[in-house]
């Protein structure tokens, strides 16, 4: 017997009533909704096919088409955690006495962001898509002017302090802020908790040290608040943390085979250095690092190789000689990274690892003023 497909449906907060917008709230009673689902007909606001008003116990209230073909592509299927952020964010915003709109439809792209405040579009990620999708849908945005914010949706309430990080690619995607010193925004509905990764520092694969930290929605302000910058006693936490990181790493190498191929082995050979006591210079935490799509020891070693050979660290980046991250398109934060680096190399090559990371820090300081 053939299994039939699952039929997709798409859940909303917004719908048309008699040609106006009417958004479900958190102040709407059970009572009052069931009320109005027996007098009025509503419409989705995209595709004008009806919908129904749902009042069940398990989800929170909201409109579901009844013939899902016929709505507008992009929407995507809704789950409890996505309905309550998009819900909870809406109420974030009515607090501060601030005007948002949920779901507004944006014809001239085709795109409707969960939220829209402002210039703003804020998109509330709770499924996984693809790097290239929340690349697409931010330069659609920016098209018709809009300026996009992403923001994680999590149902768990992470450790605090700083430590090892997963990143996946398309939550990488959605970084703010700073280009040389990022962070990713999450938010957790169910607590009301803002949750910021920050003073992130790439190691590799969806590796990174970073600090977590929390904030209630309660305390929150818009434009949303910037994580405060790092300290030196929790970069120094962040440097004895990548010092770990590397140790695993040349530990992973040591065994690798094809040695001539293997860019650990050749560049430990060229610059002469003991594969088991790489020095403290490789394998740095440095604003910028994740630029690079290597492991700190790679692209550091190579940098070193380019001065002690006499060359510039640029053609590092002219000649490909580099594997950069795929979302850097100019080369001018690159470059600026491989110049700090070049600094650091020259002044602190031969120096004790208090003085390396004096060094480091000076260098991660000044990113942070620019």
């Amino acid at each position: 017997m053939r299994k039939l497909k699952k039929r997709r449906v798409i859940y909303i907060l917004t719908a048309l009533d008699k040609g106006r917008l009417f958004t479900l709230q958190a102040h709407h009673t059970r009572k009052q909704l069931i009320q109005l689902r027996k007098e009025r007909s509503f419409l989705c606001p995209a595709c004008e096919a009806p919908v129904i008003l749902k009042v069940g116990t398990t989800k929170i209230p909201h409109f579901a088409h009844l013939h899902q073909f016929s709505c507008t592509p992009g929407s995507e299927p809704e789950t409890l955690l996505h309905l309550l952020g998009k819900s909870r964010l809406a109420s974030f915003f009515h607090d501060k006495n601030l005007a948002v709109q949920i779901e507004h439809y944006l014809p001239q792209i085709k795109q409707r962001p969960d939220l829209f405040a402002g210039k703003s579009a804020i998109e509330f990620q709770c499924s996984t898509l693809s790097a290239e999708q929340v690349v697409t849908r931010s330069q659609g945005y920016a098209e018709i002017g809009l300026h996009t914010i992403w923001i994680r949706g999590i149902e768990d309430v992470p450790v605090t302090g700083m430590g090892i990080i997963q990143i996946r690619p398309f939550e990488r995607a959605m970084f703010r802020g700073n280009r040389l010193q990022p962070h990713l925004l999450q938010f957790n509905p169910n607590h009301s908790l803002f949750v910021y990764c920050s003073n992130l520092f790439y190691v590799q694969g969806n590796r990174w040290i970073g600090k977590v930290s929390l904030l209630p929605a309660k305390e929150q302000v818009f434009p949303f608040a910037v994580p405060k910058k790092i300290i030196k006693e929790e970069y120094l936490q962040v440097m004895s943390l990548m010092k770990i990181e590397k140790n695993k790493y040349i530990r992973s190498q040591l065994f690798a085979k094809n040695r001539m191929r293997n860019p650990f082995w050749r560049l430990s050979y060229e610059l002469q250095l003991d594969k088991e006591a790489v020095p403290t210079i490789f394998g740095l935490p440095l604003a910028g690092g994740h630029l690079f799509h290597e492991h700190p020891v790679i692209w550091q070693m190579k940098a070193a190789l380019m001065i002690e050979s006499g060359k510039p660290v640029e053609a590092l980046l002219a000649d490909g000689l580099v594997k950069l991250a795929p979302s850097v398109i100019e080369m001018d934060m690159p470059l600026r990274v491989l110049l700090a680096y070049e600094n650091l190399y020259r002044n602190g090559h031969s120096a004790c690892f208090s003085e390396v990371m004096d060094i480091s820090y000076h260098l991660l300081a000044k990113a942070w003023e620019n």
